[in-house]
């Protein structure tokens, strides 16, 4: 069975995916009163802002950082966080884009949030199951995922395995959000159940496809695909 590979759209290096449609105010973080509530600071007035990412982000939501936030219509918030500083680059912190941005390199027939028992997974294309998850951590060099324990990723690959067990194909998809990158390791510090899950896939023919992506001027450009670290 030819690999997945073969029927993805890939862009050039460079190219647009995305475009946030409003404009972006940057901000510094005041502080993160919940997991999806930031109090920023933009030009000397608190704005409560919605963080639409379930990770902790620790390197990236602190006292003092540099964000930047767009208007949104939130129930509580008129405000999202969209990207935040790290050293010389911004990261994607909105977890809603990334379906968007993996509908680029797929069949345009492909559908979205299919129900497969109690979980829907992002993606079917014909016979082939895709997940898609975002990475925002890096530890030197290297990009790593999840940066919060999940069972809900652990059992979303679980099912992934599952259909290939059964004949069918899957695929994964780890957005990464960090432009100097070199390589992808699952991390096994934070959740090590999620890193046995996953390689668990990648030795039962689960594909696994990282691309990595930066965020310049409200613009989410595709850089390259890297690789799973020694593989």
């Amino acid at each position: 069975m030819a690999g997945l590979w073969d029927i993805l759209r890939i862009p050039e290096s460079g190219a647009r995916l995305y475009s946030f449609a409003t404009d972006l105010l940057q901000g510094t973080v005041i502080d993160r009163p919940n997991r999806f509530l930031v109090n920023v600071s933009v030009e000397g007035k608190n704005i409560p802002c919605h963080l639409h990412d379930p990770g902790r982000l620790l390197e990236l939501i602190f006292p003092g950082n540099n964000v930047l936030v767009r208007k949104t219509n939130g129930i509580k918030t008129s405000y999202s966080v969209t990207a935040s500083q790290c050293n010389d680059e911004w990261v994607l912190t909105d977890s809603r884009v990334h379906s968007e941005l993996a509908s680029q390199f797929l069949p345009a027939d492909s559908r979205k949030e299919v129900k497969i028992g109690n979980h829907r997974i992002d993606f079917q294309w014909e016979d082939t199951l895709i997940e898609v998850k975002g990475c925002t951590m890096m530890v030197g060099e290297t990009a790593t995922f999840p940066d919060a324990p999940t069972k809900r990723g652990r059992e979303h690959i679980e099912i992934l395995r599952q259909h290939v067990s059964g004949g069918g194909r899957s695929a994964l998809f780890i957005l990464t959000f960090r432009k100097s990158a070199r390589c992808f390791i699952p991390n096994s510090n934070t959740d090590p159940e999620f890193s046995k899950e996953f390689y668990k896939a990648l030795n039962d023919g689960v594909e696994v496809f990282i691309p990595k992506l930066s965020f310049e001027n409200g613009n989410i450009l595709f850089q390259n695909f890297i690789d799973v670290c020694g593989t």
